[in-house]
């Protein structure tokens, strides 16, 4: 099979450049009976060097548990213990790999810098049926000016609540993720909900596990009532959004909160929950396993949930356990990086770049 790389720049006209970097594999993208028509899009937002370690783990994550991704029927690919799940079914999830989808990647981009590391993480990776664009959102950003947010990015999560303007039009959906977060299924059951979104419904996201924020959101809205959303995992069906007054709207919100308070607490989450709280109809409410948060504070009774490893996992009876977490959010303010940490072996660890890095082989 031939490996094909293809590299071209579009210029959008109005505020942003798009760089689109695409890996096809020999597939042609021009080609209407490709046969891997389904594509799944995925926007990730990427603020400086810091996230690129853990935008390296999530990336990962969502490679290894797609399925027919990863070739558990090649003992070279089979490190450590990354076969275990699939040695029951492994020739059945090969036999399946016809129905593998396209994963098309958007990042949002917003140094030179950022661009340049992402540029030569993906381009290192040797990953098939796989897609990436980075949008360069500087000037975006310079609207942001006034926006006064303690998150620990400032403004620059509010480009999530853009999209539907930085995206081509052509884009109808897209899975919106936090970098902080681990994968331990495959994402396509995530963006599958889209199927179950009713007429008005355009937002799909995960309650907030958080008690604090609760307080955060009763400053901005004396009539608050409940847990409120955590926006670190969204579906925005893109189509609807665009036939709302949509940038008005979370304009409009921002700026009451600003005269309520002067600033946001939790930046742009603060804002579509006000939007959401007002507009109900727009929400969508993801399974709380897709967005177990790992924040100080968080509570595990509003999601309780059982992280079994595979070999635990067999060894149990499936009916006497709770829901296995499908995402996992580490929004705590200090991420396991930011602690010292002791010696752990990583030979195995380090092996996972040796096997994307590989034509045609493990993945």
């Amino acid at each position: 099979m031939l490996i094909t790389w293809s590299i071209f720049y579009v210029i959008i006209p109005n505020k942003t450049s798009t760089t689109t970097t695409n890996n096809y594999n020999g597939i042609d993208p021009f080609n209407t009976n490709n046969p891997l028509e389904k594509k799944i899009h995925i926007v990730i937002l990427f603020v400086g060097d810091r996230g690129l370690q853990y935008l390296n783990s999530l990336l990962k994550s969502i490679f290894y548990h797609q399925n027919g991704r990863f070739r558990c029927d090649l003992k070279a690919c089979c490190l450590s213990n990354f076969c275990d799940p699939f040695m029951n079914d492994c020739q059945t999830v090969m036999n399946n790999v016809s129905t593998t989808y396209t994963t098309v990647f958007h990042f949002l981009i917003t140094t030179i810098s950022s661009n340049s590391q992402l540029l030569n993480l993906m381009n290192t990776w040797k990953i098939r049926n796989m897609e990436y664009h980075f949008y360069s959102c500087g000037d975006y950003l310079a609207d942001f000016w006034w926006i006064q947010s303690r998150h620990p990015s400032g403004a620059k999560p509010f480009l999530k609540l853009m999209i539907a303007t930085i995206l081509p039009p052509t884009i109808n959906k897209v899975i919106v993720l936090d970098i902080d977060i681990l994968l331990n299924t495959d994402i396509i059951e995530l963006w599958n909900h889209f199927d179950y979104f009713e007429e008005t419904q355009s937002i799909g996201i995960g309650l907030e596990q958080n008690p604090y924020f609760q307080k955060v959101m009763t400053k901005l809205d004396s009539n608050w009532k409940g847990y409120g959303y955590n926006n670190g995992v969204l579906l925005l069906h893109l189509s609807k959004i665009r036939s709302t007054n949509w940038n008005h709207l979370w304009m409009y919100k921002t700026k009451r909160a600003h005269a309520k308070q002067g600033y946001l607490t939790t930046g742009e989450q603060d804002i579509i929950n006000l939007i959401l709280f007002e507009f109900n109809y727009f929400l969508y409410e993801i399974p709380c396993e897709w967005n177990i948060q790992l924040s100080d504070g968080s509570d595990e009774q509003r999601c309780p949930v059982s992280w079994l490893t595979y070999a635990e996992l067999k060894k149990r009876n499936y009916t006497t356990i709770v829901k296995q977490p499908k995402l996992i959010h580490i929004n705590h303010h200090k991420k396991p990086d930011d602690v010292k940490a002791k010696y752990i072996r990583t030979e195995y660890i380090d092996q996972s770049d040796v096997i994307l890095k590989r034509k045609l082989i493990c993945n």
